[in-house]
């Protein structure tokens, strides 16, 4: 009770010097680090966060809770975005929850005419060929604003009617720009991006859906068949070591540490990998419950370090899939495609 009365303490001194939060929110975390029972060292440690953080917490546990957090260490996934019509066009990123408008095209097509005979087919030529130099501009645009964007996962169209249609079938942009999905949307500018921006949710949901079925598929298939994968804490750890890890693949809800401990009856020491933080085990010596903790380490951290340091990519897969479910439950959580 002590060190929750001094923590508390702690955050109220922290939180004296704010006149108002900061508009991306703070997250302040106080707690008893000391390692010598009996002792107190309570440390604060001060958090804002370089995206604004949507919820409201108070936690009171043994370890700080992080979770809210993590999703900034992630690197942020783009998605390219296009409102077009047979006037304009908006061309712009999506990175997270934030938009760029990066490029708004203008069509300078002549309108139609009430001109007959042959002016009439000459003017006509001259639209299409003017709708034809608009197509062009607005797939330079988007080779311009996507080709060279880190992390960008497709490209999604919107409009309205036929033209986003006619647009994306008249290969106007170059062939590496992955069209992902069309959108119906009443405009083209930067209002009908937001408009985009609001629907694309199940678009991308479906994408990192089938990507992570066919990762979890292709994983299964090199440990089972290939041999070009592993699995397993100790098996990955030894192969990140060796630096043999081609991409580290972790589960989204999975818990992996690994504790030094000691037996109080009969004073064995020894290691363990625990897969759930209310795991409670024996001494398999004495069969005795009676167990202390020395060490307590984070492989999760460790191995992302490791994959950093080796430049291993890593795939996170969440759970709310069945493959992803059944790479937690049956791979633990954890497993590697090798480069040899």
């Amino acid at each position: 009770m002590n060190n929750v009365l001094g923590a508390l303490e702690r955050i109220l001194n922290t939180l004296k010097p704010f006149n108002k939060p900061p508009d991306e929110g703070i997250a302040i975390f106080a707690g008893n680090i000391s390692k010598k029972e009996g002792e107190s060292d309570i440390k604060t440690f001060t958090i804002v966060p370089p995206d604004p953080i949507s919820i409201q917490l108070y936690r009171c546990d043994s370890s700080f809770f992080l979770e809210p957090l993590l999703i900034f260490t992630k690197p942020k996934e783009s998605y390219g975005l296009v409102a077009i019509d047979g006037k304009d066009a908006t061309v712009a990123i999506l990175e997270g929850k934030n938009v760029r408008i990066m490029r708004e095209i203008h069509s300078t097509a002549p309108s139609k005419t009430t001109k007959g005979g042959q002016s009439a087919l000459r003017y006509q030529r001259l639209v299409e060929e003017g709708k034809e130099l608009y197509y062009k501009r607005v797939g330079e645009a988007m080779d311009e604003a996507f080709l060279n964007v880190e992390n960008m996962k497709g490209v999604i169209i919107g409009g309205p009617g036929p033209i986003k249609e006619y647009f994306v079938d008249g290969d106007h942009f170059n062939y590496q720009i992955k069209v992902i999905g069309k959108l119906d949307v009443g405009y083209s500018d930067e209002y009908g991006i937001q408009e985009m921006v609001m629907k694309v949710d199940e678009i991308i949901q479906n994408q990192e859906a089938v990507y992570e079925k066919k990762l979890v598929l292709r994983f299964i298939k090199d440990v089972v068949t290939e041999n070009k994968a592993t699995y397993g804490a100790l098996q990955v750890e030894k192969a990140l070591n060796e630096n043999r890890v081609a991409t580290l693949l972790l589960s989204e809800d999975m818990y992996l540490h690994r504790v030094k401990y000691k037996c109080k009856s009969c004073g064995e020491n020894n290691i363990k990998i625990l897969h759930d933080k209310n795991s409670e085990f024996k001494c398999p010596k004495c069969n005795n419950s009676n167990i202390e903790i020395i060490e307590d380490e984070n492989l999760i951290d460790l191995f992302e370090n490791l994959a950093e340091v080796s430049g291993a990519e890593v795939e996170f897969i969440s759970t709310d899939t069945t493959e992803g479910a059944q790479f937690l439950s049956g791979f633990y959580g954890v497993g590697a495609f090798l480069r040899y």
